[in-house]
Parts: C-alpha cells; structure tokens; sequence
C-alpha cells in the first residue's frame, strides 16, 4: 500500500475516470492510499451537526453500499461524512476521504484516527490542493467539486439551505452526476436541504438497494449482504414489521398480530442475534 503521498495527474492509470470528464478537471491530486480505480464509487453528504436520523441513515446507506462492493466517498469532516467512512469500514468496505487542505493537512484534527484507520483499511486521502493549504472560504467547495466529480451519484443525507452538502449536490448537476436524496421530518430545518433537491429532479433513495438500482448495481446487494436469515413464528413475524426507522414495542405487536408478551420476547431474541437493536422508550429497529 502507498501511504506517502503521490501525484496523479489525467491520464495516469489511477487517475479516477469519471473525474476526467468534469468541467476543468483537476490537473494534480495528491493521493495516500489505495483508490481502487476500477470499483463503482458513491458519494455521501450531509451536516456536520446532524440528529440521530442522519446518523442513522448515512450510516445505514454506507453499510449496505460497501458489503456491495460499492466505495464510499465524502468529505472526511464531522457529522454524516465521519458515519459514513466509519460505517464503510466496520463493514469491511472501501472509503475515500477527500480533503479540503493539503494532503498533509489533516483537518479536521478531531477526524486524525479515523484518517488513518481509512488508510490502516486499504482506503485512500485525496486532495486537490497543494501541500500546506489550509482550509479556506474556498478550498471546500472545489473539495465537494471532487467528492461529486469522482462518484457515480451523489446521496444527500441532511442539509439546512445553503449548506456544503447542497454545493455538493450543485456540482453533481453540472457534472450530470445522479443526484439523490433522502427524505425526512417536514418540521425539521435539515429536511430542507433534501426536499428542496427532490423538487430539483433528484432521486428519492431511503436504502442501499435504492442508490444501487440507480447506478445500475441491484443486483449486487443481495451478493455483498447475504441471505435473509432464517426465522420462524413469532420472530419471523416481527423481523417483517422491523424498520430501520425504529418503531415501538406495541406498535410492532399489533402490526406481527401478536401479544404484547410475546412481541417482547421476539424483540429480545432477535436482539440476541444481531438482527434489532433496541432504542431508549422500548423502541426497537432492524439492524442493516
């Protein structure tokens, strides 16, 4: 693995392809890392002060992107872009962050460990800006420039107006990189972002098989993931009625058609095998 950083320039080998093709394609990047020039990559964006929602969302879409074999891309900061590159790795997946410094300008500096376990687990640091720039009004909007350019599609998580995910998706449409969004809560100011791009045209996207159909990879879903587990009664019941949204107790015992009792000892049993995951108030959701 190269961990020094390098230069690549267009028409290298591993110079990304779809970044070639943008409006004034970056002439240099400085690259650590494994990029994996022939993988799908997908781009996912949102604040950097999200709730749980987006948390849970980005986190999800990442699982399911990488046990599909699909890189996920983002901006390497706080928030959706940190859930993301984590969730990528934990499922043994590929992530890309790509900065808006210099390469050798880890920003920001709470992010230093997740840095370099993305490069401890073959992922790659991409920068198009020179050694030592520091982070500027500017330098992070020509970062979401790359992050779209490089991907297949771009999945704006949450995004307040006027936010970088929103300059992100932006670019994506000038690039005519797909641009997709998810939606959520209409009382919720992150909302706005994602609702606004569905008015645009985007794609509405609420799972990994989702953003998969759309670049033309279904069917990789069910060979990255595995398959569905083996259940029976009441707990086959339940697993059906599971969201990733959670749900509660009673809400999940009347739509399984069971009783209270039994619903409760389903959950539990299906939370011993890793297949829900119980939240505060006796929530419950389905695990990706």
């Amino acid at each position: 693995m190269q961990l020094e950083p390098r230069t690549l320039r267009p028409g290298d080998a591993e110079y990304p392809a779809p970044l070639a093709r943008i409006p004034d394609p970056p002439q240099r990047l400085r690259v650590r890392g494994d990029l994996r020039a022939g993988a799908p990559r997908v781009a996912i964006v949102g604040p950097r002060q999200p709730d749980e929602y987006g948390v849970d969302v980005a986190r999800e879409l990442a699982t399911g992107l990488a046990r599909a074999g699909v890189t996920v891309v983002s901006g390497g900061a706080a928030g959706i872009d940190a859930a993301a590159h984590d969730a990528a790795m934990r499922a043994g997946g590929h992530t890309i962050a790509v900065f808006g410094t210099g390469i050798d300008v880890l920003f920001p500096a709470s992010n230093r460990g997740l840095f370099a376990r993305i490069l401890e687990t073959g992922g790659a640091l991409v920068s198009g800006l020179e050694d030592g720039q520091r982070g500027a009004q500017w330098t992070f909007p020509e970062r979401n420039r790359l992050v779209s350019g490089m991907s297949a599609a771009v999945v704006v998580v949450q995004a307040a107006p006027g936010s970088g995910a929103l300059i992100t998706a932006d670019h994506a449409f000038a690039q005519r990189v797909e641009v997709l969004a998810v939606p959520g809560d209409v009382r919720n100011p992150l909302s706005a972002g994602p609702h606004a791009l569905l008015r645009r045209g985007a794609g509405l996207v609420a799972s990994a098989r989702d953003v998969l159909a759309v670049i033309g990879l279904e069917g990789q879903l069910t060979l990255g993931m595995g398959a569905a587990p083996a259940l029976e009664g009441a707990e086959a019941a339940l697993y059906g009625v599971l969201a990733r949204v959670p749900r509660h107790a009673d809400e999940l015992a009347r739509a399984a058609r069971l009783p209270a009792g039994q619903a409760i000892a389903g959950l539990l049993a299906l939370e011993v095998r890793g297949l829900c995951e119980q939240r505060p108030g006796n929530y419950f959701a389905r695990r990706s």
